[in-house]
């Protein structure tokens, strides 16, 4: 047990203070009584000396006792008390580089990435997304919403339409970027989604892990593509070729998606066998807020001076009691 307030443990003094001042009193009473009429005449005069009250006594004692304990403020134990959690958000990042336009998956790696993403809006509809747009580097697309058509509306229907971007497959500021889209706030929670096809061409995967560890960000990988190299389409419908005309192939590079999402205690799954990735986002969201409320509540001792207020309470009344009947 400890105590808010232990300072007003000092205050205990009173009740014994009380319990001699009172017994002074009744002494001096039976002191003036005797002078008055010797004791031996008091059954001839009907005089009935004062009642010793002990037990009222004891009870006010006891009451000033329990309600000096309340006002410090005893504490012990865990307090069942339960602090809810802020909003739930999610950053989604998705791949728009060239390879993304390759057709091993329908219509394309984007645009079922892209039909994934919106499935994940759908399905979670009390959680606010923003929408992050990456190749050779990284830009916000959408802030945190919960507007459907507004992010429907930002997701490119072809890698080559967004030119803005600089070519290539970078993680390079991907999590700094995602991270200026979620809100600060401790008590909310906070996931990343990463779509890509992985193949990142800098060495920025250390830097991303850091990043993601110290702002305490969870990421989720989702890889797009199948395994087996396929050609890489161009914007003419053809496909591209290298400097010696041999066309150029691409195929998904599972190894460094796995490594980033395991390293942030998240998970990696492979698009064409998510079978339930809302799902399975939901559980991550969950998990994420129960320990967000176990540490801003777990171990708090629980504040108790309402036992010592209401036996105190009731202790006076009993004192109350006791002392009209002379007790």
């Amino acid at each position: 047990m400890r105590f808010e307030a232990p300072f007003a443990l000092f205050l205990l003094f009173f009740p014994a203070l009380w319990w001699w001042l009172r017994s002074r009193w009744l002494e001096d009473e039976m002191k003036r009584l005797r002078l008055f009429v010797r004791p031996v005449l008091w059954d001839r005069v009907d005089i009935q000396p004062p009642p010793p009250r002990t037990l009222s006594r004891t009870g006010w004692c006891v009451s000033l006792a329990l309600l000096i304990f309340s006002l410090s403020g005893p504490m012990w134990g865990e307090s069942d008390a339960v602090i809810p959690t802020g909003g739930d958000n999610v950053a989604v990042a998705l791949d728009v580089s060239a390879s993304m336009a390759s057709l091993d998956e329908a219509p394309n790696r984007l645009g079922r990435a892209s039909s994934e993403i919106l499935d994940l809006v759908d399905r979670l509809p009390g959680v606010r997304f923003s929408l992050v747009l990456f190749s050779g580097q990284a830009r916000l697309a959408v802030p945190g919403t919960l507007d459907r058509e507004f992010i429907a509306s930002r997701i490119p229907a072809e890698p080559w339409s967004r030119n803005s971007l600089a070519p290539g497959t970078m993680l390079g500021n991907l999590v700094d970027v995602m991270l200026a889209s979620l809100p600060e706030e401790d008590l909310e929670t906070r996931i990343g989604v990463i779509f890509s096809d992985g193949g990142f061409h800098d060495y920025a995967l250390e830097r991303a892990v850091e990043s993601a560890h110290d702002a305490g960000l969870v990421l989720v990988t989702v890889g797009v593509g199948g395994t087996d190299s396929v050609p890489l389409p161009d914007s003419a419908g053809g496909f591209r070729t290298d400097l010696r005309g041999d066309t150029v192939r691409t195929a998904l590079a599972e190894e460094p998606l796995r490594e980033l999402a395991e390293r942030t205690g998240g998970f990696y799954v492979r698009l064409s066998e998510t079978g339930d990735l809302a799902g399975l986002l939901s559980e991550l969201l969950e998990g994420s807020r129960e320990m967000k409320a176990e540490k801003v509540a777990g171990g708090s001792a629980g504040r108790r001076y309402q036992y010592f207020l209401g036996t105190g309470l009731a202790a006076a009344a009993l004192a109350m009691a006791l002392e009209r009947r002379g007790k």
